[in-house]
């Protein structure tokens, strides 16, 4: 699919990054995949630092029920 991306969109566009270099002509094709690659790369560190809270959370209230329950089997075996 990335292929077909690259080779249909094979014309040359400027691209000039202003504080590195001028510029260079190079086929809008790459440049789409490198910008769907970046914006990708973006959207998962913005998501990272949710996915580690929650998983901190789930990993925490998996240990307390856990414990209850070994608490509650306690219980039942010393009546």
């Amino acid at each position: 699919m990335l292929v077909l991306l690259v080779l249909s969109n094979r014309k040359q566009v400027p691209l000039s990054l202003w504080p590195f270099f001028s510029g260079v002509q190079i086929w809008l094709g790459p440049v789409l995949v490198a910008t769907l690659a970046g914006g990708f790369v973006l959207g998962l560190l913005a998501h990272l630092p949710k996915h580690f809270s929650l998983r901190r959370r789930a990993r925490n209230a998996e240990k307390r029920v856990a414990l209850l329950s070994a608490a509650q089997d306690s219980g039942k075996t010393g009546e």
